[in-house]
């Protein structure tokens, strides 16, 4: 990445304000971008059997940045079609552990169209607003990826998708595709499930798929010691709920957690909590320690839990939103901030408590705030008072 890059990546005002002019300029005076057979930039390829660009290095990976609101289509199929040297599909990811999950349902059927083809995983190793490398710990547990790797990278203000992921260009095979793993994140995107299998030109299903998620056969004595701990803390007590009240996303986590789990565990309930903040010296109570417990293990105890208990989630937006559907768990879910885009990550096993009325939510799954109900956090922000938390997760979940 050139020095004019770096220097935009790290002053946030002036990367925004160049990729405004950028956008602009291209819009008022476009220029098309030749691109190989098997993508294209903002409409999907067509069929090809020829291909009209030299099969050299710049062939197997994107030629240029994205522009703002800009997204990329792939034809894999045209790539074998045309150039019997690739060997693999090097799958490139940015993102965050819950933007990972979206994507699981779609491995099956890319490795269904291609099932002699490897698939390896590149992964960012920072923590940034856009990447988490513990995506990596996770997608060494899913079947269809042979290999996962980490590279050195960096966020892109604006223009997510234009991280920069070129390391990757000299660590995978020379043979392979680099592959960035997009999807679409707007108003006009159903989900983004179906973006992602529009994007790699799979058949969007009518319904949409829940995470897929991918646990090792034999259990780690970590996941086994919490599971015994669980069990004898809630031997006397009618559910479970599990507490995840954070976000990495939004730089955001609930200040009210001691106060909910001891409001929960006074109506009846055993809490456990990955937000630290509860009521530790509570026999009712348990913090799991994510620094022994990886976050997959995390989602096995609890599909463990779920076969003996009645379990449920109270979780901010986050990664939970997409977990708390894989793991089919009834979860109330705080949107604590307005985002006109919340219907691309919602799963119908989760009811929106919101201080703002989605058109593109179903109505009975919305719990609309009264003004008594929340404080103001911040500009953007809410903080919903626990009281109002416990009545309306009692309304919807206690039969």
């Amino acid at each position: 990445m050139n020095g004019f890059k770096r220097l935009l990546q790290k002053h946030s005002f002036l990367c925004c304000t160049y990729e405004d002019v950028r956008c602009a300029w291209h819009k008022i005076f476009p220029v098309s971008t030749p691109t190989p057979v098997w993508y294209k930039y903002n409409e999907h390829p067509s069929t090809e059997t020829t291909e009209k660009m030299p099969l050299n290095h710049e062939w197997y990976h994107i030629n240029r940045s994205l522009y703002r609101k800009e997204h990329v289509y792939y034809n894999l199929q045209n790539a074998l079609r045309v150039n019997p040297n690739v060997k693999g599909f090097a799958f490139v990811f940015f993102m965050g552990i819950g933007d990972y999950l979206y994507t699981t349902p779609m491995w099956e059927k890319l490795k269904e169209q291609f099932p002699h083809i490897p698939f390896y995983a590149y992964v960012g190793a920072q923590f940034d607003k856009t990447n988490s490398p513990l995506v990596g710990k996770v997608l060494e547990d899913n079947p269809y990826f042979e290999k996962v790797f980490y590279f050195n990278g960096a966020r892109y203000p604006r223009v997510w998708k234009n991280y920069d992921y070129s390391e990757v260009f000299s660590k995978a095979p020379s043979d392979f595709l680099i592959i960035p793993v997009y999807y679409e994140y707007s108003v006009n995107t159903s989900h983004r499930v179906h973006s992602l299998f529009e994007t790699f030109d799979l058949s969007v299903p009518q319904d949409i798929p829940v995470p897929k998620m991918y646990f090792p056969k034999e259990i780690a004595p970590v996941v086994q010691f919490y599971l015994e701990q669980i069990r004898q803390g809630a031997q006397d007590k009618k559910r479970i709920v599990f507490l995840q009240l954070d976000s990495r996303s939004s730089d955001y986590t609930y200040p009210y957690v001691l106060e909910l789990a001891n409001g929960l565990i006074a109506q009846g309930y055993y809490v456990i909590s990955v937000t630290k903040g509860g009521p530790v010296e509570n026999s009712a109570y348990l913090e799991l320690d994510i620094k022994k417990l990886s976050i997959n293990q995390t989602w096995q105890l609890l599909s463990m839990l779920k076969k003996e208990y009645p379990l449920y989630v109270i979780s901010v937006v986050s990664v939970f939103w997409a977990a708390s559907a894989g793991l089919g768990l009834p979860n109330l879910g705080m949107q604590h901030w307005v985002d006109q885009k919340i219907h691309n990550v919602w799963y119908p096993n989760i009811e929106v408590i919101t201080n703002y009325m989605y058109p593109l939510l179903p109505r009975d799954k919305q719990i609309v705030a009264p003004p008594e109900s929340f404080t103001p956090y911040n500009k953007k922000m809410v903080n919903y008072k626990p009281e109002w938390v416990i009545r309306w997760f009692k309304e919807k979940f206690e039969h």
